[in-house]
């Protein structure tokens, strides 16, 4: 594995197809290379298509069997890509340059690689060119930025920014391209210096460079807006009571009550601000609405302080999804600067602002911008100390951290830049800390840092290996790089946060006085990573093949890479390794005196034990002296109820209950008594009903009785008679 490769892209053939149809001498910034879903895009200039390939499949044990596809859009572009992008759902491809917009639908993924259209090499997809006509025939006019809209619900609306103020909206319908609306963000360009393409208000800075999208927010809709929907619902409830009227009855009561509950409105709804940058660093601010022909107003400009005297315009911005929101800046001269969004008072909001004689209309800004940073690039590597690094200028591009809120990144000519904002979990833990907390003075006291991980050009040289492609991947976190030249660079970088500190209920915090508490208390991995922060990096060098260094220039490089990593790498190194070995000292006299604390807590245990086993023995004695004196309490008790003259209360209760029982009883005996002489009657009763019955059965005579006798007795001698002749015959049957 190359130690510049770490995913092992550039042994991939989707870059190295890519990569033969380069255009030559290409100078400035691309974005040609996209992530989405693991999936990995790019455009090949040489067959006018997107290459797509699942990364995570490609580095998998099947890898070799896994192809790059070939996504053939059915209508090809009429223009030169600089720029793709992916929808979050995976479904849509934009591939945008400065004088067209093409949108390709993407087709369903399948098993077991998850490629489209059932794993095909050659995919042909529905393609959009959105104001084909607009864009592609006029000189002046070109695209700056194109994003796809994060409020849809179907994820299929794009925001195009053009060079003459204009936000446009499109919506690709499942058979066409939709415009939805145009929104001014500013006066649009009339006039340009001769013979060139720069209008006057692209040199005073008043021409939109770039847009991004902020955190959604729940605003009051505009009276106008209210207003007209006020009037359509009247207008449907009088139809409704027109309709209802009628013998036909087409609308049911039921629906026209669900009309007036429609008809309510709380006036508010969701919105997504879309900030807009303009050169001279102003802001401003427009709520998008995805229905066709709804109207919004530009609000802005949003009052910026302590902004610095910058001398170039602004090239690009981002919003990181931070609370509260973080804008990041950035010039061509490589100067980052880094805003809060804050929001104003009533009585601090602008006045709204007109413009005579135009049609913008901006309304009053209610938030407000504080510049707290300022970060400086290094544009191309120094090969000395004395290397100017202000003659370089190139555009620069931002690019969001979707694993790490307070991470972005910039690409330009002469590499990558990783920029990490310090502030970020500070103002996250007072946001959302004791609404009675109070901000701390050290929260913008720890300046962000900027690490150098890809150079493509030295200081001292003119020609550079721009960056045509940058796009993270997540499983594991990575950055992908594609080069002018052709070759791929892919580095890990750290994903997780710090530890999170512990949280401590104000009531329980103790002071620590003792230098190892102080040690001890904050967590080790933390601190070291504080010691190895580097102040200035090493970058991977990727400088292009004819480059014009002199042996003596590529020497001082060499000796400034060596310095740097005497100076501060080793001595960070050297000094985490010194922390160890305190911090090993430290645990291991803990150790001793935990192991002394241990063996005199085993010697107390034993005493203890002994103790206990005492106490068990008194515990025994003193319980069976208690029993004693119990019993000899029950004895004395009883023999001073005897001596009373008077009974007890027990006693008397007792004699009560006695002759209770015995009146009881009394009356018991005589009901028995009573039982006993009713079961005598019954038995004298029973004895002559029984007798009357026998003499009632009729009683036969002597002389039947012998008669029936001597009947029985002649039957009885025929029947043996008859058996005896029965048997002689079966005998005379079987002699014969």
């Amino acid at each position: 594995m190359s130690l510049t490769d770490y995913l092992r892209l550039g042994e991939c053939k989707i870059f190295k197809e890519a990569c033969e149809g380069l255009p030559r001498n290409i100078s400035r910034t691309l974005e040609l290379v996209a992530v989405r879903d693991g999936v990995l895009f790019t455009w090949d200039f040489q067959n006018n298509c997107v290459l797509a390939l699942n990364i995570k499949a490609a580095r998998g044990k099947d890898g070799d069997n896994v192809i790059h596809q070939k996504l053939l859009p059915l209508h090809p572009p009429l223009f030169t890509p600089e720029r793709i992008l992916a929808n979050e759902t995976g479904t849509m491809l934009v591939v945008a340059g400065p004088n067209g917009v093409l949108v390709l639908q993407l087709p369903r993924r399948f098993p077991p690689h998850g490629a489209f259209d059932h794993n095909k090499e050659v995919v042909y997809c529905r393609s959009f060119s959105l104001d084909e006509r607009l864009l592609a025939c006029n000189d002046v006019i070109t695209v700056r930025q194109v994003r796809f809209h994060p409020g849809s619900v179907t994820d299929s609306h794009v925001l195009v920014l053009t060079s003459d103020n204009v936000l446009r909206l499109y919506e690709l319908d499942g058979e066409q391209a939709l415009s939805v609306a145009q929104y001014s963000v500013g006066d649009r360009p009339s006039s340009m210096f001769p013979s060139t393409k720069t209008t006057f208000l692209d040199i005073y800075g008043e021409v939109a460079v770039d847009f991004d999208f902020g955190s959604p927010e729940v605003v009051s809709k505009p009276l106008w807006e209210n207003f007209r929907e006020m009037k359509i619902a009247e207008r449907d409830k009088t139809n409704v009571r027109v309709i209802l009227d009628t013998p036909d009855r087409k609308i049911t009561p039921k629906k026209a009550e669900t009309i007036d509950n429609d008809v309510q409105r709380d006036g508010k709804q969701l919105t997504w601000p879309v900030y807009v940058l303009r050169g001279d660093y102003s802001v401003y601010s427009i709520n998008v609405d995805l229905h066709k022909g709804s109207k919004a107003r530009l609000k802005g400009p949003y009052p910026t302080w302590s902004l610095p005297d910058l001398d170039e315009d602004a090239c690009a911005m981002i919003c990181l999804n931070a609370t509260p929101q973080i804008f990041c800046f950035a010039s061509s001269t490589g100067t980052l600067v880094h805003a809060i969004l804050l929001d104003l008072e009533e009585a601090d909001i602008f006045e709204e602002s007109r413009v005579q004689g135009k049609a913008i209309v901006t309304e009053a800004a209610d938030k407000e911008l504080l510049v707290f940073e300022t970060v400086v690039l290094e544009l191309g590597l120094a090969t000395s100390l004395d290397d100017d690094y202000e003659k370089y200028k190139c555009p620069i591009h931002l690019h969001k951290d979707e694993s790490k809120v307070s991470r972005f990144f910039a690409t330009h000519s002469a590499g990558v830049h990783s920029v990490n904002l310090s502030c970020v979990g500070e103002l996250h833990s007072f946001v959302f800390g004791p609404e009675d907390a109070e901000p701390s003075a050290d929260i913008f006291a720890q300046s962000s840092f900027s690490e150098y991980m890809v150079c493509t050009k030295t200081v001292n040289s003119t020609k550079s290996n721009p960056v045509i492609g940058f796009a993270l991947y997540y499983e594991p976190t990575s950055v992908i790089t594609l080069l002018a030249d052709g070759s791929v660079v892919t580095l890990a970088i750290l994903a997780a946060p710090l530890m999170p500190k512990d949280e401590i209920a104000p009531g329980n915090v103790v002071e620590a006085t003792s230098p190892l508490k102080k040690m001890l208390n904050e967590p080790f991995d933390q601190y070291i990573q504080k010691v190895l922060k580097k102040s200035s990096s090493q970058p991977v060098l990727k400088l292009p093949a004819a480059t014009e260094n002199t042996p003596e220039e590529c020497y001082e490089l060499l000796q400034r890479a060596s310095q740097v990593f005497r100076e501060q790498l080793f001595k960070q190194h050297s000094k985490a390794r010194e922390e160890m070995e305190k911090r090993i000292h430290t645990l291991k006299m803990l150790r001793e005196a935990q192991k002394k604390e241990i063996e005199r807590m085993v010697v107390q245990r034993d005493e203890l034990q002994k103790s206990a086993g005492d106490l068990a023995e008194k515990y025994e004695d003193i319980k069976d002296k208690q029993d004693e004196l119990l019993k000899r309490c029950e004895q004395l008790l009883m023999l001073a109820s005897r001596k009373r003259d008077q009974a007890s209360d027990a006693e008397t209760k007792f004699i009560a209950d006695l002759n209770a029982f015995s009146e009881k009883c009394a009356d018991y005996k005589v009901a028995i008594d009573k039982l006993r002489n009713k079961s005598k009657y019954q038995d004298v009763q029973i004895e002559n009903w029984r007798a009357r019955e026998i003499k009632k059965a009729s009683a036969i005579s002597e002389m039947q009785a012998n008669t029936i006798k001597s009947s029985l007795q002649d039957s009885t001698k025929k029947i043996n008679q008859m058996i005896d002749e029965i048997k002689e015959h079966k005998k005379f049957m079987k002699i014969k």
